[in-house]
């Protein structure tokens, strides 16, 4: 597959297993960072570790309004990205 996707982001919720990790493994091998978000912090771990380092684990609990709160800004921390408008 080629890297069409080099350079960009992705956030991918329910990354830890099924359908959200078969998506987030597809825009890895397309080139992709991806931030995988679930709430199970060991499946995240283990998961993001077979994958290498474009595979970025972060723990929200999208059940929980709190958690769901800082997940935009999480996402750019752990990226190292800005905020754009526009």
């Amino acid at each position: 597959m080629s890297h069409t996707l080099q350079g960009k982001v992705a956030a991918i919720t329910g990354a830890a297993s099924g359908i959200g990790l078969s998506t987030a493994e597809a825009l890895l091998a397309a080139g992709a960072t991806v931030v995988f978000v679930d709430r199970d912090t060991d499946a995240l771990e283990k998961t993001c570790k077979r994958l290498g380092s474009n595979a970025i684990p972060l723990e929200i609990d999208l059940l929980n309004s709190y958690s769901c709160d800082g997940l935009l800004s999480s996402i750019l921390q752990k990226t190292g990205k800005k905020r754009r408008f526009g």
